[in-house]
């Protein structure tokens, strides 16, 4: 039992690292955002506000999952997958943390060379 222990701290503190992405994000514009949240070892990312210009160009809906199964790999939340609301295009995705208010999120198609990159940050409630 004594040799189980330091490895169910170290699982808790890893948890706690991949836990930070959880919460409530906004995107560039700040008039759409995001709730992520975790489910099991993978984390999802659901509409949570929606303004007229995330409708009109993105496709967003409230209450979709538009990212789903991000892994935490001790540095960054990445293998997930992007399906673009408007198009329903399957793209890959990886998040790193800023800073605890922000996050850079990069998706892409097949090869990481042709991607795109922006920043969201933390909702305040």
């Amino acid at each position: 039992m004594a040799v189980l222990l330091p490895f169910l701290f170290i699982g808790a503190k890893t948890d706690q690292q991949a836990d930070r992405l959880l919460g409530h994000w906004l995107f560039p514009s700040k008039g759409s955002s995001v709730n992520i949240f975790r489910v099991g070892n993978r984390y999802f990312a659901r509409v949570a506000e929606v303004d007229q210009a995330g409708e009109r160009n993105f496709g967003l809906v409230k209450d979709t999952v538009i990212i789903r199964n991000l892994r935490y790999d001790g540095q960054m939340w990445s293998d997930g997958q992007l399906i673009h609301p408007k198009t329903g295009i399957k793209l890959s995705v990886e998040v790193s943390m800023i800073d605890p208010q922000a996050i850079d999120v990069t998706i892409y198609k097949g090869i990481k060379l042709f991607h795109r990159r922006f920043n969201m940050t933390r909702k305040v409630s």
